[in-house]
């Protein structure tokens, strides 16, 4: 049996560089596996990334979250992917965000990996479960997560504040303070400081923490901004206690979710 195919089998999923770790001789390591492409025991992924077709699961395909994990070097899991892990929810999504030195994004079958600049803090090497075995990947701690989704806007507002009300994260607040200067974007404050204000029960925010953010916010009034094609222009309303103007939907939100003090 061919030995790349034998040693690999049990991963499923390589790289080029790494099946070069086994045949040290780059030429004829790449020749064994066009020979495994063309007998049909290996699938080319993309350049350099292939998976082992399994002879009893001929509808086998690897995990996204793990295909994510090889495209760079460098390759995190991050924002809206991050999230989905950390709080345990199936990942069912046709986008993986991956946080790298350099932005890209590729199309590979049904999926699409967003690779987004990134820069290299709050990240934790985790064992990620797939259903053919358990590896470690890169990702972003759930601090940097929740500052992460605020900060590339791939999730509505709503849809957020509802994960992290059901879902039971501690967060660290000196770790939230550190990456918002860190990213030193303003409204970063005032988005992420009325999030936590809405949850801070279930993530046992004290008043004081969020004290400290307020004191940051700027005398500019931004706006919190979502993505999506909207038929009629949102309208947004004054938000005093963040100085931000939301839009309506979030804006009644606040109404309801606001936590007594």
């Amino acid at each position: 049996m061919n030995k790349i195919y034998k040693e690999i089998y049990p991963n499923k999923l390589f790289t080029l560089s790494e099946a070069n770790k086994i045949i040290k001789n780059y030429n004829v390591c790449k020749n064994n596996i066009n020979r495994l492409v063309k007998q049909k025991l290996v699938t080319q992924l993309k350049a350099g990334i292939y998976y082992i077709n399994p002879l009893d699961n001929k509808e086998f395909y690897p995990d996204t979250i793990h295909i994510a994990s090889k495209l760079r070097n460098d390759a995190t899991i991050i924002s809206v992917s991050a999230l989905k892990i950390l709080t345990k929810q199936p990942n069912t999504d046709a986008t993986i965000y991956i946080g790298s030195k350099n932005s890209s994004k590729l199309r590979i079958d049904k999926h699409t990996y967003k690779i987004l600049k990134s820069q290299n803090f709050g990240i934790d090497k985790i064992p990620y479960q797939t259903p053919y075995g358990t590896f470690e990947i890169k990702i972003t701690d759930v601090e940097r997560t929740i500052i992460d989704c605020v900060k590339t806007r791939e999730i509505k507002c709503v849809e957020l504040v509802n994960i992290l009300k059901t879902k039971q994260l501690e967060l660290n607040f000196r770790k939230i303070s550190n990456y918002l200067e860190k990213y030193n974007m303003p409204i970063l404050y005032n988005k992420v400081g009325l999030l936590l204000e809405l949850c801070k029960v279930q993530l046992k925010i004290d008043d004081s923490d969020i004290d400290k953010l307020k004191k940051k916010l700027t005398k500019k009034i931004p706006y919190y901004k979502e993505k999506g094609i909207r038929l009629i222009r949102p309208k947004y309303y004054y938000y005093k206690e963040w100085n931000i103007m939301l839009p309506e939907q979030i804006f009644e939100l606040t109404k309801i979710l606001k936590p007594m003090s």
